[in-house]
């Protein structure tokens, strides 16, 4: 993507990140199985945000002003999508269990949080127009 950083993108991504970060927590304390939750609803919105403007690498056909100008789609996507989603929690936990010596429960996190992430972002494209299933 060719979005020039201004400090209006570096703060809005700032701002993006401070409130995923905040939906992660949340998410995670008062819903079951919360990340995983966080990591397939980041994993959706990027399967349609990617979708719906043919490649986040490529948006020269996107307006440079408006709701989906490539400023915004770089603040939601690596802001509020990025901050949402993270694999590092995720391996946290499933590390956590490996130590612990709970091997299979280990294997089963990060089966569980790939294949749900590949499906989500699959559902995402879909969602968008670009892909099917």
């Amino acid at each position: 993507m060719t979005t020039t950083l201004s400090v209006a993108v570096v703060l809005g991504v700032a701002l993006g990140g401070a409130t995923g970060a905040v939906l992660r927590l949340l998410l995670d304390r008062y819903v079951r199985y919360g990340i995983l939750v966080a990591n397939s609803l980041g994993c959706l919105f990027l399967g349609f945000l990617f979708g719906r403007f043919s490649a986040l690498t490529a948006l020269e056909a996107v307006p440079e002003s408006g709701v989906f100008s490539p400023g915004v789609i770089t603040v939601v996507s690596y802001g509020l999508i990025g901050a949402l989603s993270t694999f590092a929690t995720v391996s946290l936990r499933a590390a956590q269990r490996w130590v612990d010596g709970q091997r299979m429960q280990a294997a089963w996190i990060w089966l569980v949080n790939v294949a749900c992430g590949f499906l989500a972002a699959g559902i995402g494209l879909a969602l968008s127009g670009l892909g099917s299933l």
